[in-house]
């Protein structure tokens, strides 16, 4: 029997699980307002029974869900985590089963975090009911578990509406008597063999390109090197696998892709750890063409996959198409592809509005037969174009770049079809054309007043860059003139935030990405405009681009190029920017202290707001998608809050995560996003951090994104992490002690636990300092000190004091 143990923040981490199961969840109610109807729908998703399910916990057996259990692995996580994506509406259910070995009889405080509706019971008896689900923020509640001498049977059931990015996941924490509990999972005799590969698993190291691990692999010991192709045609063959067993190590070809997969085969399970080798991951350029020649090969790029994956479970081929018509170049299979686009609209998947702007386009530029044509109006015609038509599916209508979408699609179908009776809408074609106009034109003057929500993101500038080309170009000239307008200042703020190539910048939505910036998908619009900086796919954006008549402004590269120190606002947020030749810094205040500051009011707390209006939607997604009003102590979602860079590789940061570990889905998640915002502000080339973490939240640790091996000098101590790349220097100091930590990456975590927490960043230049020791000097000279009771940080004449604020918004 196999005793393992609590993690340190005592969380229970083994168990047996099965499903998530996921059946379609039809309601034909409906609500002009999709947020609240959401919540009615995680009111009503939860069986309410509390009856324990019955029948044998063994690895392969049928649960209740007539799912078989199997071993839960998920590296470095402290939740037992499936969350996911859903494109339409699920009901998701989870059962999980673990055991708790103890010496003597014991009544043991524990704590469940959930987002989900949770059951817990404790050799059969309930010990724990939390209902209904919630989309954010996570959840705890108390519980008693009165523990027997021997093995108590823990067992949990898990049910959540699956819409969207969705938080199928459930914690235990253990409040007292720790070290007295061991866990032993149920079908010892299987599970002791996959505890023993789990932890093999864990000794993987990646270092210098060599991985190394405990021992020789495992027989059925397999590698993967991904390629992470974007093309859902290659879901299933962009990994090339090579048997390892019996290896002692194994010499990684930089070549290679740098996102790698090891697997271990047992009769039982198949485990599997995706790590990566950071010195693997490079930027890819253009091969010395002009303008022309590299607008070109981004479209044959785009035109060259199939289809975008989306989650690896389906694709969207409509930007796909568009390039390759843009091209000359034709697809046997593009027919077939697009009238799976237009079952994917009927359907209405979430972001098949992203389907309807390119379909538009399409039909727009390109003839189709009368088939094609019967098929597109009778889709175009039944689609849902507002949250407030008749129907009931996931999509999100509410961010800055759906909205913007939705209003452009109901503008230009209403005009395609002036005399057609939209059912959805209770409208003619030239109803519904003049309300998505006046919708446009109040969401450019929103942004023209206030500035972008999803400022400088590097995957959603794309998407609202896609849907302003469709203003351009199929809107009246005043409209088209103003939406030219805002897209080239979308464009001007993404260069001015480009520093050696790659898009360094805070951010109001990031993903994953962001400790590479190189891979960020708005590269493509960076490498669009200059070719010589690295290229990304970005989704395949571009290929509405394609057709379009929006012509590049002037000067863009040398915005991209030149030095910059600059302070702006957009939203609610205060962007501060200081870029040389050496190194960036940049970040968004937390909180903004500048007079005249006034935060524009968020009309969802208001009961008497027109829930219609264009204010109120974008109000609906600062409670969605996290708030630009940037305060310490708030909830965060997406937020990228700062950067400092010595070149397009080497960048650091810190935050707080909303997960435990690298390969969770969730927002925020492990390097993107914050749990929770802390007290942040910069003055040139100094910043300053400070965290809190409540005892509402189960993530008590911050961490530093800091890629040593990225650097060509590097000092790291336990309070200090100084490097130089080139002629530039950084130095991040914490207020605790930095441990590394080895997840997906390597060399590259350094994490620090605790409620309070403190960094200050230091960057300069090698004019000013002609070694590293003697910027290191320079750095320990400013003495930063950490006062953990009034939570006040200081360097020199720098000071950021943490104080605690709430925002009602961000609570769904």
């Amino acid at each position: 029997m196999e005793k393992l143990h609590l993690n340190r923040m005592g969380f229970l981490t083994n168990y047996l699980v099965s499903g998530p199961r996921e059946t379609g969840f039809i309601n034909h109610e409906s609500d002009d307002n999709q947020l609240r109807y959401e919540t009615y729908l995680r009111s009503i998703v939860a069986d309410k029974s509390g009856t324990l399910p019955e029948g044998p916990v063994a690895l392969g057996e049928t649960s209740r869900l007539g799912m078989p259990w199997r071993y839960y692995y998920h590296y470095g996580n402290w939740f037992v985590d499936e969350s996911t994506f859903y494109s339409t509406l699920q009901k998701v259910e989870l059962d999980a089963v673990t055991g708790i070995l103890v010496e003597k009889d014991l009544t043991v405080n524990a704590v469940v975090w959930s987002y989900a509706a949770v059951d817990v019971w404790c050799n059969g008896e309930p010990v724990c009911h939390m209902d209904p689900p919630v989309y954010k923020p996570i959840r705890k509640k108390t519980m008693k578990l009165p523990l027997k001498k021997g093995i108590n049977q823990i067992y949990i059931r898990l049910q959540t509406l699956g819409v969207r990015d969705t938080r199928t996941l459930f914690g235990i924490q253990i409040k007292d008597h720790g070290a007295e509990i061991a866990v032993v999972l149920p079908d010892e005799e299987k599970t002791d063999e996959l505890v023993c590969v789990e932890k093999w698993l864990g000794s993987l190291c990646i270092r210098n390109s060599v991985m190394t691990y405990e021992g020789n692999a495992p027989r059925g010991t397999w590698l993967a090197y991904d390629s992470q192709s974007p093309d859902f045609a290659q879901v299933e063959s962009r990994k090339e696998w090579q048997e390892i067993s019996g290896r002692d190590k194994v010499i990684l070809n930089e070549e290679k892709p740098g996102v790698i997969l090891v697997r271990v085969r047992r009769e039982h399970a198949v485990l599997t750890r995706k790590v990566e080798n950071i010195l693997a991951q490079k930027p890819v350029y253009s091969e010395d063409k002009d303008f022309l020649e590299n607008r070109d090969a981004i479209y044959r790029r785009i035109g060259t996959a199939e289809s975008l994956s989306r989650g690896d479970k389906f694709g969207f081929s409509i930007s796909n198409i568009l390039a390759r018509k843009a091209l000359g170049l034709e697809y046997g299979k593009d027919m077939d592809l697009l009238y799976e686009t237009l079952d994917q609209i009927e359907s209405r998947y979430d972001c098949s509005d992203f389907l309807v702007c390119g379909f538009i386009r399409y039909l727009k530029n390109y003839p189709v037969d009368d088939a094609m044509a019967k098929r597109a109006k009778e889709v175009l015609l039944n689609w849902r174009y507002w949250m407030d038509q008749k129907g009931s599916d996931a999509m999100c209508f509410w961010s800055e770049n759906h909205s913007l979408m939705f209003y452009t699609c109901a503008m230009n179908a209403g005009e395609m079809y002036p005399d057609e009776y939209f059912p959805r809408a209770d409208m003619t074609g030239r109803e519904l054309f003049k309300a998505g106009r006046a919708k446009v034109e109040r969401w450019l003057t929103d942004v023209e007043e206030h500035g972008f929500e999803e400022f400088l993101s590097t995957v959603y500038m794309c998407v609202t860059f896609a849907a302003l080309l469709n203003v351009i170009d199929y809107s009246e000239q005043e409209i088209s003139a103003r939406a030219v307008k805002i897209t080239d200042c979308l464009l001007e703020m993404l260069c001015r935030h480009t520093y050696d190539g790659v898009i360094i910048a805070p951010m109001g939505r990031v993903y994953r990405e962001v400790v590479h910036p190189f891979e960020q998908g708005a590269q493509a619009l960076m490498n669009l405009i200059n070719p010589e900086v690295p290229y990304s796919f970005g989704e395949g954006w571009l290929g509405f681009y394609a057709s379009s008549r929006y012509r590049l402004p002037d000067g863009l590269i040398k915005l991209m190029e030149e030095p910059a120190e600059s302070s702006y606002s957009t939203g609610n947020a205060l962007i501060h920017l200081k870029k040389t030749p050496e190194y960036c810094m940049t970040s968004v205040q937390s909180p903004r202290l500048d007079p005249g500051f006034s935060r524009w009011k968020n009309l969802t707390l208001d009961p008497d707001a027109d829930p219609s209006s264009c204010e109120y939607t974008k109000s609906l997604n600062e409670r969605f998608h996290g708030t630009t009003c940037f305060e310490p102590g708030v909830y965060g979602y997406q937020q990228h809050m700062w950067y400092a860079a010595l070149d397009k590789e080497t960048d650091l940061f810190t935050n707080h995560p909303g997960g435990t570990c690298d390969s969770s889905s969730m927002r925020p998640g492990f390097w993107y996003g914050n749990g929770v915002m802390p007290a942040l502000a910069q003055a040139g080339n100094l910043l300053g951090a400070v965290y809190h973490i409540p005892q509402e939240h189960p993530i008590h640790f911050t961490h530093a994104y800091f890629p040593a091996p990225k650097f060509q000098e590097s000092r790291i101590r336990d309070h200090w992490l100084l490097g130089r790349q080139k002629n530039g220097y950084a130095a991040l100091w914490c207020s605790g002690v930095m441990e590394p930590v080895d997840d997906q990456l390597f060399d590259c975590e350094y994490r620090t636990y605790g409620d309070d927490i403190a960094y200050v960043c230091i960057c300069g230049s090698k004019h000013d300092f002609p070694s590293l020791d003697e910027f290191a000097m320079y750095a320990e000279s400013l003495r930063p000190e950490f006062n953990q009771e009034d939570r006040t940080l200081t360097a020199g004449g720098f000071k950021v004091r943490f104080m605690e604020n709430h925002d009602k918004t961000q609570y769904i």
